[in-house]
Parts: structure tokens; C-alpha cells; sequence
């Protein structure tokens, strides 16, 4: 008790508040945009709402745990190794032993909820590179080059076996975030510059290949091919892989500045699919106006400012990184949910942070965010004892 007291001492609540009320906005849109259809479907309404009550109290749980628990021990080269092979065992038996949802093998069914290793990857990726960085920092240039690139062979496995689920969007995710962390430990901006502008032309290229060569058609992946032809134009395939795009479009537009009202959607009325999960908002945007999307985006850049803040202000570099990480983490994320609600990025199936529904995703930023807690209030305390002496 006397280590808990010790710790709301120090206790950062402008990292707090935003979070909890960003996970209230969750439950409550997550309600509104699934308890219609729930109801045609003869259904309880509330099916959605207790899941996802379950799942935030459950993520409040973990963010208690990991501001609660001893940093040095994550630093732990034992547990590194063993995370690594975990992390790999999870996202074998992913890929090869569950049934896809969605065209991906991604999803490990708990009962409870549903286990995505790409998302409990992310956070493990941080510490992962949090670390390696942090020793390589002290390291001479002779034991540098010793180690060589094999630290990051191990990335770029998890990476892989991410790809082939196939979960582009994790991929993406997690790729970005080992970028990030490079890059801000000293990487060079040359090949940072190298690489982006090589992957840009790529995907530029490949895009407009794709327009006139479909060489999915009448594979698995051929859903891959259609979310493509839906980003680049969806009003040219709005009965198929355009009509969620579509209808997203037309949820924007209904709900203006101020909106129709909470529970007053129609695009949810079985319009725009699975709308309390990757497209919730579509929802928010058409209930509560462009002004109900600001302010859940402010909640969540506040966040994000505060996270790199908290890193920025830290005198340990792996505490730094840390930030860093998780920063990236939520900030890609937010940005491919609202691209792909806005047909600014193709659908990835990319969740919004803290809002959307879901488990894995919940109790994952939650025991990032939680860890981010924990350097902040031992930043905290180590002022007020500076302050004191």
C-alpha cells in the first residue's frame, strides 16, 4: 500500500484523464452504433456495450499493472529472448492453426475476447528496440560492428510472419514503429530518406500496375485487390468492395458540424458494415458533427504530446525510446483509421485507439500507455528529490 501511495503521489493526470475519457466515448459509440442492428437480429442490444465494458476495465487493469511494475526488469536480456519466441509461437499458430477472418489468419480466440499477436507485437517491438538501442548507445564502434545487423534480423522476422498472415495493416504498424525508433536514436537521415522515398515509389508503382492488372482474381487475397480498386475509386465498385467506403462518405456528410444527434445514425441501420469497430468514426462523425471528432482527436493528440513530452524530458535513453515507441504506436494507428474512414489510405482493418471496439487492441495501448505512466511518475519523483536536496 505504502508503494501505491508513494506512486499517486507522482501520479500524471493530464496522461490520465484524456484516456479514460477517450475509453467512455468508446463504450458509449460503440452502444449507439451497435445495439440497432443487434435488435434486427433479435439479439440483446447491449451484447457490444458489456463486452466492451469488459474490455476497458479489463485495459485499466493492465494500465494499472505496468505503471505499477518494476521498468529495470523489462530490460531483462532474459526476458527479451523469451518474448521474441513467444511472440513467434503466437503468430505461427495464427497463421497456421486459427480460421481467417476476413481473408487473415490474425485472430487467436480466447473466449473472452480475441487475441491479436500483430497488436501484442507493437508494444513488444518497443521494449525490443528500447533496449537494443539502449546498448548499442554504449557500446564502442569496434562492438558495433560486431553484432553487426542480426538484433534487427529478429524485427524483421516478427515482421514477416506479421506480412504473411496476411495483416498489411499491422505491418505497417510495426514497421513504422521500428523505423521511428531507429531513426530517433541516431539512424541515418540519408537512408531514412533513401528508404521512404524508395518504398513511396514502390507503392506509387504498384498502384498504377494494379488499376489494369489484377493478379489476385480468384485467389484468397482477391478481397486485398478490391479494397485496393475501392480506395483508388469506389464509386466503380460501390455494390462490392466500395460500398463501406461509400457509405462512410455519406456518414461524414450527414453529420456536418454538429450532427443528427446520439443514436440517430442511419448509415449503422445495416449501411455501413461493422461500423463500432474499424469505421466508429464514421459514426461519431455522423451523430455528433465535425466538432465530436475534434475533440476525440484532441483527446488523442493530447495524448500523443504527452507521451513524446514525457520522453523528450527523460535523462534515461531507453525511457526516451520507450515514449517514442508508443507515441508512433498510437499515432500511426489513429492516422491509418481515420485515412481509411476518409478514403485518404486504403481499408486496412486498423482500429481507432481507445475508441473502437476490441480487446486486444484495449488491453494492449493500455498496457503501453500504463508503462509510459511509469516513467512519467519516476520522472516526477526524481524532481521532487532533486527539489528537496
Amino acid at each position: 500500500m505504502k508503494k501505491l501511495r508513494n506512486k499517486l503521489h507522482y501520479f500524471d493526470f493530464y496522461l490520465f484523464i484524456p484516456y479514460v475519457l477517450l475509453c467512455a466515448i468508446g463504450v458509449v459509440m460503440v452502444y449507439s452504433a451497435s445495439s440497432i442492428n443487434l435488435s434486427y437480429s433479435g439479439a440483446a442490444t447491449s451484447t457490444y456495450l458489456l463486452k466492451q465494458l469488459l474490455y476497458v476495465f479489463l485495459g485499466l487493469g493492465c494500465f494499472v499493472f505496468a505503471y505499477m511494475f518494476q521498468l529495470s526488469k523489462l530490460t531483462n536480456k532474459v526476458f527479451i529472448i523469451i518474448g521474441f519466441f513467444v511472440m513467434v509461437v503466437l503468430l505461427l499458430y495464427a497463421k497456421f492453426f486459427t480460421t481467417a477472418i476476413n481473408g487473415a489468419n490474425g485472430w487467436i480466440d480466447l473466449k473472452i475476447f480475441s487475441l491479436q499477436p500483430a497488436e501484442l507485437c507493437k508494444l513488444y517491438l518497443i521494449l525490443f528496440m528500447a533496449q537494443l538501442l539502449t546498448r548499442r548507445e554504449k557500446m564502442s564502434i569496434a562492438q558495433r560492428k560486431q553484432s553487426g545487423k542480426k538484433p534487427y534480423f529478429l524485427a524483421a522476422i516478427l515482421l514477416i510472419l506479421i506480412l504473411i498472415e496476411p495483416d498489411l495493416g499491422g505491418f505497417s504498424i510495426n514497421a513504422t514503429i521500428v523505423f521511428v525508433m531507429w531513426l530517433a536514436r541516431g539512424g541515418s537521415y540519408k537512408k531514412a530518406w533513401a528508404i521512404m522515398l524508395g518504398l513511396g515509389g514502390v507503392l506509387a508503382a504498384g498502384v498504377q500496375i494494379l488499376r489494369f492488372w489484377n493478379p489476385l482474381t480468384g485467389t484468397k487475397f482477391a478481397y486485398m485487390y478490391g479494397r485496393l480498386a475501392a480506395f483508388y475509386n469506389p464509386f466503380h465498385v460501390a455494390s462490392t468492395s466500395g460500398q463501406q467506403l461509400i457509405n462512410s462518405y455519406y456518414a461524414i456528410s450527414n453529420g456536418g458540424l454538429f450532427g443528427v444527434g446520439l443514436g440517430n445514425s442511419v448509415q449503422k441501420r445495416g449501411y455501413l458494415p461493422e461500423p463500432y469497430t474499424d469505421f466508429i468514426i464514421g459514426i461519431i462523425s455522423e451523430e455528433l458533427g465535425a466538432i465530436g471528432v475534434t475533440v476525440v482527436l484532441l483527446l488523442l493528440a493530447w495524448i500523443v504530446l504527452r507521451t513524446y513530452l514525457i520522453g523528450i524530458r527523460s535523462n534515461s535513453t531507453y525511457d526516451t525510446l520507450i515514449c517514442y515507441g508508443v507515441a508512433t504506436f498510437m499515432t500511426v494507428e489513429g492516422l491509418f483509421n481515420v485515412g481509411a474512414v476518409n478514403g485518404l489510405l486504403p481499408i486496412t482493418g486498423v482500429t481507432f485507439p481507445f475508441v473502437s471496439y476490441g480487446g486486444s487492441s484495449m488491453l494492449v495501448l493500455s498496457l503501453a500507455l500504463g508503462i509510459v505512466m511509469n516513467v512519467s511518475i519516476n520522472q516526477r519523483r526524481g524532481k521532487m528529490t532533486q527539489i528537496e536536496r
